[in-house]
């Protein structure tokens, strides 16, 4: 969200946005459907329950792959969800194939006491995708002057590998951390043969709690079909890659 409100002061596009602004050449993106419904940046899709029911009909999912955040079930857009099982806890919410979300570390209570030292990624995989995190103190105004530091990630998802190029955090602000160790969840494939970076083999684990004791590791849940990827601290000035191989010898 921080990310998106850097672009809405250079493009003047907020974070909220309706379905045409991003699907211009889809009619059902202004038809009934859609206007109970929003994206958040291009790769979240909102359809808020907005009657008094457990049950949300008329979910419109416009062209391209879109996975249930909850639930993990892939859809094939365009088409219409009925009979969404929404209770006062499950906010219907869809990730964009091809999506590579910036997250705060497992156990964030707040910006303020966050852990500087770690820094996780979301992803969804599909094809060649890119994204750029914009970062700065969040305090001061000292972003007007040119005190912040931006950081690409792109994924390229191709026959048996899955590779991620995380490159060096270009700016400086104060409070940028020299290094920090990566956490990645990547969803949509069965789990690989291994995961290699440029040091070599990452070693496989066996669970979440394994992954969380380990210097760098990782484990694939079967139960959600996401392999969580753990890496030493690499210095932000440096970029790295991480490479998930399916198959092969």
């Amino acid at each position: 969200m921080y990310t998106l409100s850097a672009e809405a002061t250079r493009t003047g596009i907020g974070a909220v946005r309706p379905l045409a602004l991003e699907y211009p050449d889809d009619p059902a993106a202004l038809g009934p459907n859609a206007k109970y419904e929003f994206l958040a940046g291009p790769d979240f899709l909102v359809a808020p329950v907005y009657s008094a029911t457990s049950v949300r009909d008329g979910i419109y999912l416009p062209e391209g792959t879109w996975t249930d955040y909850w639930t993990g079930r892939t859809y094939q857009g365009p088409t219409t969800i009925n009979g969404y099982s929404a209770p006062l806890d499950t906010l219907p919410l869809f990730v964009k194939g091809g999506a590579i979300v910036p997250m705060w570390p497992r156990g964030t209570l707040s910006w303020e006491n966050r852990d500087r030292g770690e820094l996780d990624y979301d992803l969804y995989p599909q094809g060649d995708s890119t994204y750029t995190l914009y970062e700065d103190d969040g305090v001061t105004r000292r972003y007007a002057a040119g005190s912040s530091a931006t950081q690409q990630v792109d994924v390229h998802a191709h026959g048996p590998v899955t590779t991620v190029e995380v490159g060096a955090s270009e700016g400086s602000y104060s409070g940028k951390p020299d290094a920090r160790s990566y956490r990645f969840t990547v969803h949509g494939r069965s789990a690989p043969r291994m995961v290699v970076t440029q040091g070599g083999p990452l070693p496989r684990l066996d669970s979440a709690a394994a992954l969380d004791s380990a210097a760098s590791g990782w484990y694939y849940d079967g139960a959600t079909g996401v392999t969580h990827v753990k890496t030493a601290p690499v210095p932000t000035d440096e970029d790295f890659s991480l490479h998930l191989v399916h198959g092969g010898h």
